[in-house]
């Protein structure tokens, strides 16, 4: 952890100001005015060829878009039910490739809008260029996405540690070190250590901008979500199944048998519903098969019971069975 510590005071007080900045910047979203790109500048809404646009994501820590998966049925019917009949209403947002490649992009905010565009057959596509570095395209990617109704408790997971990893400039693995650093020091040595940590404001700013969750919460509800079976997050991040999916999945203990489902699941693009079916059918009862026909049973023979008296040779059998039972326990 010995690169996450400042080399000097004022050098990392100028970085946390820096961050602070980034952080508390906001897309401007206006697209009442259409204006021309200039050097440096971002521009208002312009068209490019969807060709131009590369789906590079080289800002975002691992190289993976913010969001993982599109039911391709649904988009496919949004893309004709509405994109076709209707264009896309909301701009891509884009960077520069590079200096030496003026006309071509990277694709920062807008994959779904993409793809569909694929399926309508709109080319060229609208779009706002914006010259972004990589902390400020992946803060714009995840604000646009943050805040959808079905962004997954992983992606959220992974874009908030990979926005953390890129504020204190370190891998994600280092990231979710400090966080449980932070919090054994919370638990040890009280808050007022962990105010006096050195990355502690950059750790409040990171989640001051996500909004929704302290860092605290986020070390108990999301940080268990990596100690799920390694496939299952492997797939979900692929974007091969959708996360309650996988999640549901997880619940099956053998290896093996999980990893038979989660692939039919993929194949036949299983619905959440009948994965649950195979789960229920694939775990073992958690109820003891013992007891629950000793209830059954007591259930039915007190239930019978009036019937049973008015038999004489019924009654007489079933006194025997009770001073069986009687017996059997008296042994025990």
């Amino acid at each position: 952890m010995g690169r996450l510590e400042g080399t000097s005071k004022a050098g990392t007080n100028q970085r946390l100001a820096n961050l602070k900045q980034i952080l508390s910047f906001t897309p401007d979203t206006d697209e009442s005015e259409i204006i021309p790109n200039e050097a440096g500048k971002d521009s208002g809404v312009v068209w490019i060829p969807r060709s131009k646009i590369h789906l590079t994501f080289s800002f975002v820590p691992g190289g993976q878009p913010v969001r993982y998966y599109y039911d391709q049925d649904e988009l496919k019917a949004w893309a004709l039910n509405d994109l076709k009949p209707n264009g896309i209403h909301s701009p891509l947002w884009v960077r520069p490739v590079s200096n030496t490649l003026p006309d071509e992009y990277e694709l920062v905010a807008g994959k779904r809008r993409y793809h569909g565009s694929e399926f309508a057959e709109i080319d060229p596509l609208p779009v706002r260029i914006f010259n972004w570095n990589n902390l400020e395209a992946f803060k714009a990617s995840l604000a646009e996405n943050k805040n959808r109704r079905d962004f997954s408790a992983l992606e959220d997971l992974d874009g908030t540690l990979k926005l953390l990893s890129l504020a204190i400039e370190a891998t994600v693995e280092e990231a979710i070190s400090l966080l449980y650093q932070i919090d054994n020091l919370k638990r040890r040595s009280g808050l007022q250590n962990v105010l006096d940590h050195p990355q502690f404001d950059k750790i409040q700013a990171v989640f001051a901008f996500c909004g929704g969750i302290t860092w605290e919460s986020f070390v108990k509800t999301r940080l268990p979500l990596l100690k799920k079976p390694q496939e299952i997050l492997s797939a979900v991040r692929q974007g091969k199944i959708e996360y309650t999916k996988g999640l549901e999945i997880a619940k099956i203990d053998e290896p093996g048998i999980r990893q038979e489902l989660l692939s039919e699941a993929i194949a036949n693009n299983l619905s959440l519903a009948e994965i649950k079916k195979r789960v229920k059918a694939l775990k073992p009862s958690s109820e003891n098969p013992i007891r629950t026909r000793l209830d059954s049973a007591y259930k039915q023979f007190k239930k019978s019971l009036k019937n049973i008296e008015k038999d004489p040779h019924q009654l007489q059998e079933a006194e025997s069975l009770l001073v069986k039972i009687e017996e059997f326990l008296q042994e025990k």
